[in-house]
């Protein structure tokens, strides 16, 4: 009997303790400040955002923007003066002004559409019109009052992470510095301090903006620390088998301040690419705009070839195949249908070969092995826009030859679709954008995983074209996805921004690879080893056409790539 009782009692304790732990996953950090710590929040919290001074009196002033952009109690706000003019070097017209920091201010009271600030500093008058920046131009330091090995590390992925303050070397700031007389006497504005208990950003008079905590993982070798902001990984302790191959887990953000510029294009770009689409070991570049695609050699002048299109619709997007030419170009005739084009490129010179199809069209990588050797073409739907019916079709210079219809998961686009075998198990998963703008992967027709917030917006709202590519980023042997996402509505961030989806530890990870661009990711490519990602943005007058950027972002080791 007594067996039985210490049994029942050691199975409550179990019960408990595995209770405790799911509670434990489920609440993984806490703040009284900021209770959501991640490296997104981080991004939210000190994010740059523009205002106008709406209003001046004595010394409070009152900001055009308010609670529903994103502005918290506390946020400080640089306000600008006109500077000196700047000269047209050929005719010596005033073509500008060099913006000049005039006033650093506080939040005192944020209200829906509005803000009511104190002046902390000022070097001269305040008038309404004038514009203001959050965090920008503001003195900030780093200091660590703890013995973390990783603070070194910490300070540069804050100074890449907020390039728009100006840092001060760690060497002219003594780690002891809190006080507000010895703040004020090294002109320091934000002073991001990593102690024991977490990373605490303090503004003007030591106030704390903000906490994130900070956890110790002890355990063999040397001590780990980790904040859902930053992670430092062991490259050679942390690995785990899939089969009889190991993995190593890195993942490292990127930074599109220290990006160096390969290309530029005059206008904003639908879409970019760059792959050697007739097969002559050259790499070609494609690209779409509003007035048609075109394609010419990557790195190198020479001749260049375009389609022009013409109305009715719009061009919402293309697809290409490697070595045979093949180019499919989908334009949407809002609220009725497709009228998608076959193209071929051949010889410097772009043949339409068939037109008006009202299919969505796209070269996707349906085994996982990097070529896309299959042309599928999915139905429209005037409701959701991607249809129920896939067919899985072949491009030949006669046309279109169907070949049969396929099955799919539920909520599935070919353009916003990939085949990868993210997990290492041999069977390539599908990954898609559903139509509520969720990331979900798929294996056998089983669905593994969904993100619980949107990375696009709700179909049939926008979220088109959405594309991946296939790369493995960290180097450990497993290909991940990187493609352009959008936050949620909740954020207050606008523009793209650079996602991955990986496997790591025995689970899916969805992270934020780069700061968020005030502007379009038009691309996303793996050549000669460079990651390379095009920047759209748009017109700056009514009658302008917007520009282009194509930016590295660096090199590292690929398994293999696609791009939709």
């Amino acid at each position: 009997m007594s067996n039985h009782i210490g049994e029942a009692i050691q199975f409550a304790i179990i019960v408990g303790l595995l209770i405790c732990s799911v509670f434990l996953q489920a609440v993984p950090c806490y703040s009284k400040s900021s209770p959501i710590c991640s490296y997104d929040q981080l991004l939210k919290d000190f994010a740059p955002l523009s205002a106008i001074v709406a209003g001046v009196s004595g010394y409070s002033l009152i900001l055009d923007k308010g609670k529903v952009h994103g502005v918290n109690a506390g946020d400080l706000f640089e306000v600008y003066g006109k500077g000196s003019s700047v000269l047209d070097p050929d005719n010596r017209e005033i073509i500008g002004y060099i913006k000049k920091p005039l006033a650093t201010i506080r939040v005192t009271q944020p209200e829906d559409s509005k803000s009511i600030c104190e002046v902390v500093t000022a070097q001269g008058p305040l008038s309404i019109g004038q514009p203001a920046m959050r965090y920008s131009d503001m003195a900030a330091a780093f200091v660590a009052r703890s013995d973390l090995s990783s603070a070194h590390e910490f300070c540069q992925d804050l100074e890449h992470a907020f390039p728009d303050l100006i840092w001060l070397d760690p060497s002219d700031v003594p780690s002891d510095v809190l006080d507000p007389q010895s703040m004020k006497t090294l002109g320091i504005v934000l002073l991001f301090a990593l102690e024991q208990d977490g990373l605490k950003v303090y503004g003007p008079n030591s106030a704390l903006l903000h906490e994130y905590p900070v956890f110790r993982a002890k355990g063999a070798g040397r001590q780990k620390y980790s904040t859902d902001i930053f992670e430092e990984v062991d490259q050679v302790e942390h690995r785990y088998d899939t089969g009889n191959q190991k993995f190593r887990t890195y993942l490292k953000s990127f930074d599109l301040g220290n990006a160096r510029l390969v290309g530029r294009l005059p206008e904003s770009a639908i879409q970019v690419d760059i792959l050697d689409l007739n097969g002559d070991n050259e790499p070609e570049i494609v690209y779409l705009l509003p007035s048609g695609l075109y394609v010419g050699h990557y790195g190198s002048p020479g001749e260049s070839a375009s389609y022009r299109f013409c109305g009715p619709g719009r061009l919402v997007g293309f697809s290409a195949a490697k070595t045979h030419g093949w180019i499919v170009l989908n334009a949407l005739l809002d609220g009725a249908g497709m009228r998608s084009m076959l193209l071929s490129y051949q010889d410097v010179t772009i043949n339409l070969i068939e037109n008006d199809i009202n299919l969505w069209l796209a070269f996707v990588d349906r085994d996982g092995d990097g070529l896309k050797e299959s042309l599928l073409g999915q139905s429209f739907d005037v409701d959701v826009m991607f249809g129920p019916k896939v067919y899985l079709v072949e491009p030949g210079h006669e046309g279109l030859k169907y070949m049969h219809r396929i099955a799919s998961p539920k909520n599935f686009s070919v353009i916003r679709s990939n085949w990868s075998d993210l997990n290492g198990n041999g069977l390539p998963e599908i990954c898609i954008i559903d139509y509520d703008g969720k990331l979900c992967v798929y294996e056998m027709e089983q669905l593994l995983w969904s993100s619980s917030n949107r990375v696009s917006p709700q179909l049939p709202e926008g979220g088109f074209p959405k594309w991946f590519i296939s790369a493995d980023v960290d180097g450990n042997g497993l290909p991940e996805l990187l493609f352009p996402g959008v936050p949620d509505e909740e954020s207050t961030l606008a523009g793209d921004w650079l996602m991955l989806l990986g496997w790591e530890d025995g689970k899916y990870i969805l992270k934020s690879m780069m700061q968020p661009v005030e502007a379009s990711i038009c691309g996303l490519v793996v050549i000669q080893n460079q990651l390379i990602t095009g920047i759209a943005r748009p017109a700056q007058k009514p009658d302008g056409k917007g520009e282009s950027f194509l930016y590295s972002l660096g090199q590292f080791g690929v398994s293999h790539h696609i791009s939709e």
